[in-house]
Formats: C-alpha cells, sequence, structure tokens
C-alpha cells in the first residue's frame, strides 16, 4: 500500500520533523548501554551485590538487541514502518519506566530485555524510515547525521552518565533515557503524514522464521559467554555452537522455502550489498575491540584511572562526530561510496596496527593512530547503512536494515567475547598482562580485519558498484 507525494522529489509532509525526532531516539541506544555500565557499580550498592543479577542488566539488553533487529525490520515492512518505530519506542521507554522503578535484579534484569527489544526498532526500522523518505544529497547528508548522533552518544554517553550518577543515582539515567522517549514517541504523530507513502509488504509475519532466528541467535550469543568463560574447547561452548548451527540452518532452509520469509535471501544474494554489510563486521574487529580493551590496557600498563582512561579514550571516539559529515560531503562532490569505504577499512586496520606498535613508549604515542581508528570508523558510519540499503527493494528496506544492524551485533558479540578471552589468558602482573593482552588483540583483530576487509572491497568493486545510492535499487541481484 502506498501513496504518492505532493510534488515529485519534494519531501513529504512531515520530513522536517522525522530526522529530530529519529536522531533523538538513536542517540538514547548507545546511551542505555553506557550508562548501565557506568552506574553498575551504583546498581549493586542500592540492590546488592550479584554477579549474575549484574550480568544480566548488560547481558539481557544486548540479547533482545540482537535478537530484535531483523525481526523488527522484517515486521515494519509489513505493519508499516511508522507503527513498527512507534510500538518500539513505547517498548523501550515501557523497559525505561521498569529500570526506573525496580527494586530488585529480577525486576531490573527483566527491564533491560524489554528494552533490549524495544532498542533493535529504533536501530533497524529507524534507518529504514529515513532510507525511504530522503534522497539524493539530502539522504546522504541525513545519515551522515545518524553516524554523528551515535558517535555523540559513543563518545560524551560515559561521561553524561556519570554525572547523572553522581548527581542522583543510577535510577537517574534511566530517567534521564526514559524522558527522551517520552519526547521522541510525543514527536511520532506529527511525522505520521510523512510515512505515508511508503511501500508495505503484501506478506504475513513469518514468526516460525522469527522463533528460529531468535533461538540461533540466543544460544550462539549464550555460547560465546561460556566460551569466554570456560574456554572455547569446554563441552558446554561446543554444544551451544553446534546448537546454533543447526537453528541457523534450519533458519536458512525455512528462509528459502517460506513465501513469506523474514529475510529474503536474495538480497543476500547482492554482492554489493553483502561486500557494504562486511564493512561494519571490519569495523566490529577493529574499533569496537579498541574501545572495549583500550580502558583496560590503560588502566593496567599506565596505571591510569578509570576516569582518565575514559577521556583518553575520547582521541578514538570524537572523530566520529566529524568523519560521518566529512564523508557525506566527499559523496556529494562525486567520490563514490565504495573509495570512501576502503579508505574507512584500510585506516581502521593500519590504525590499530599502529595502535599496537606505539603501545610500548607510552600513551602520547598511541594518540595519533587512535584519531586514525576513529577517523576510519567515522568515515563509514551512518554512510555504510545508507549505501547499502540503497541496493535493496523500497519495500524490503525494513528487512536491509535489520540484517544491517543484525550483522554488526553478532560480529561485534563475536569480537569481543573471542578477544575479551585472549587478552584473559595472559597471566603475569597487570602490566605484563595488559601488554601481553593488547598486543594479541592487535594481531588477532587486525588478521580479521584485513581478511573481511579484502573480501569486502572486492564484492563492492564488481562493475557497477559505483551506482549512486538512489539509482542502485532496481538492479542489484545476482541469480
Amino acid at each position: 500500500m502506498s501513496s504518492t507525494r505532493e510534488r515529485p522529489g519534494a519531501p513529504a509532509p512531515g520530513t522536517r520533523l522525522l530526522m529530530p525526532v529519529i536522531l533523538l531516539a538513536i542517540f538514547t541506544v548507545p546511551l542505555s548501554v553506557s550508562g548501565t555500565a557506568v552506574s553498575l557499580g551504583d546498581i549493586a550498592d542500592d540492590l546488592g551485590s550479584s554477579s549474575v543479577g549484574e550480568q544480566w542488566v548488560l547481558n539481557g539488553y544486548n540479547l533482545t538487541f540482537a535478537c530484535s533487529t531483523l525481526v523488527w525490520g522484517s515486521v515494519a515492512d509489513i505493519i508499516g514502518r511508522w507503527q513498527a518505530l512507534l510500538f518500539g519506542l513505547l517498548t523501550f521507554g515501557a523497559g525505561s519506566a521498569l529500570s526506573l522503578v525496580a527494586g530488585n535484579y529480577w525486576v531490573l534484569d527483566g527491564a533491560r530485555l524489554v528494552a533490549g527489544a524495544g532498542a533493535g526498532a529504533v536501530f533497524s526500522v529507524g534507518s529504514a524510515v529515513v532510507s525511504s523518505n530522503f534522497e539524493g544529497e539530502q539522504r546522504t547528508r541525513a545519515f551522515a547525521f545518524l553516524g554523528s548522533v551515535a558517535g555523540l552518544s559513543l563518545a560524551f554517553g560515559p561521561s553524561l552518565c556519570g554525572l547523572l550518577t553522581q548527581l542522583s543515582g543510577w535510577r537517574l539515567v534511566y530517567g534521564f533515557q526514559l524522558a527522551c522517549l517520552v519526547v521522541a514517541c510525543a514527536g511520532m504523530p506529527l511525522i505520521r503524514r510523512a510515512a505515508a507513502h511508503e511501500k508495505r509488504r503484501a506478506a504475513r509475519i513469518d514468526w516460525a522464521g522469527a522463533a528460529l532466528f531468535c533461538t540461533a541467535t540466543t544460544v550462539t550469543l549464550g555460547g560465546l559467554a561460556l566460551g569466554s568463560a570456560t574456554g572455547w574447547a569446554s563441552p558446554p561452548f561446543l554444544l551451544c555452537t553446534a546448537v546454533g548451527i543447526g537453528c541457523y540452518g534450519l533458519f536458512a532452509w525455512r528462509e528459502s522455502t517460506a513465501p513469506n520469509p523474514l529475510l529474503s535471501l536474495g538480497t543476500l544474494r547482492s554482492r554489493r550489498f553483502s561486500g557494504i554489510t562486511l564493512v561494519v563486521a571490519v569495523a566490529s574487529f577493529t574499533f569496537t575491540n579498541a574501545v572495549a580493551y583500550l580502558p583496560v590496557f590503560f588502566q593496567g600498563a599506565y596505571g591510569a584511572s578509570a576516569g582518565a582512561s575514559g577521556a583518553y579514550l575520547m582521541f578514538l571516539t570524537l572523530p566520529v562526530l566529524v568523519a560521518p559529515l566529512i564523508a557525506a560531503r566527499m559523496t556529494a562532490r562525486g567520490t563514490p561510496a565504495h573509495t570512501i569505504f576502503t579508505w574507512s577499512i584500510g585506516l581502521l586496520v593500519v590504525g590499530l596496527v599502529l595502535a599496537g606498535a606505539t603501545a610500548s613508549p607510552g600513551l602520547a604515542w598511541m594518540t595519533l593512530p587512535m584519531v586514525v581508528v576513529g577517523i576510519g570508523f567515522g568515515l563509514q558510519a551512518g554512510l555504510v547503512d545508507g549505501e547499502a540499503l540503497a541496493h535493496v527493494p523500497a519495500d524490503e528496506a525494513g528487512m536491509g536494515a535489520g540484517w544491517i544492524n543484525t550483522v554488526r551485533l553478532g560480529s561485534e558479540a563475536i569480537a569481543v567475547s573471542l578477544f575479551g578471552s585472549l587478552f584473559a589468558s595472559f597471566a603475569g602482573d597487570a602490566d605484563d598482562a595488559s601488554r601481553g593482552g593488547f598486543a594479541a588483540i592487535t594481531i588477532g583483530s587486525t588478521l580479521c580485519a584485513a581478511v573481511l576487509g579484502v573480501v569486502s572491497v572486492l564484492l563492492m568493486r564488481r562493475p557497477g558498484a559505483t551506482a549512486p545510492a538512489g539509482d542502485a535499487r532496481a538492479a542489484d541481484r545476482v541469480g
């Protein structure tokens, strides 16, 4: 079902209000992760020490977030993206409200599961709404703003949430998130007309496929957590891995035979789409690992405080505020997207190598490599979503966005779990352990990222891969 715009090429009514609402919602998603991590100590002081309870405050959100992105994206293509985004915001808000009033870990952990499910809709459906409401240079600029806002939340979210926790305790963190989501929900009716022209798929929701995908993802991520704790040859890890692979196999079979699949396998056969989504995996093995383990390295090797190591991390995160806008300007001036992605991959890999090479001389030597990694990530932040969705049919934009975010979250989980275990395996004093662990992470991450990067570049550089974003939707399938 669709309708036309008032003038060909003109923005739909309400489009001007669309970006502020979605940007506010996008800002809240990373904030919910960093805010929980920063306030975890205060949560333990208030609710009592519980390793399982504290672990699931973080892991519960990440688990339902990873499971729900693909499901929300596919559902949005069927019921309408405006409705799906509204439902997602309400779900995210309900989880934040429950977190705000939680009196024990059972309630708090359950609330985080609910919040993660809603956050999955914000990321996948939000980018699909942007993709279908802007064209040409405006579309590129819109995705650049998405990348910059995500970078803003990543760079300043921990400091903001730390300040809120100091002012009034950990509940204020969830109160702030709830306030942001209430404002976003209040703005949704104002942009309803902007989504009226969107095409919907005439299909039924593939609940069986959704159940298989969620089961496979839950078992696989649980196995990664077990493998990190008990070893990669332990029976629990091997069992979870086998079950997860089996469920993914059943999911692939289901999607190849279902009349209305949750994930169209034809989309994955698009070489350009697959090549662009691999750029996301390269970032997971470089930028994400750096964000996760550089603070640990700073504290172990140089005795930096938690606050100082977090502040020093801004050399890595601050470039993400500016680089997406630079990438948008380059695209507007005619630079092919695949060229920008190639530069992004190169900067991410080279920057991480330099960070490992300069780790021993001192913190000052690592400043430039951290900036290089941050620029590399910023060049693809936002732009990668926009360009990937340009190679997906308009009525499957939600599905495409859901898959991109599934790759993003899945590769991040694999990278952090795998190299976290590797980091922890180094014995000795804090200095030796952190230096040896960081060196191992640098080598392993670089090798993984380089292989993924080469495959990504080869797929993107196939003939015709430089088609503009707005013109590439029609004929991108490889049979």
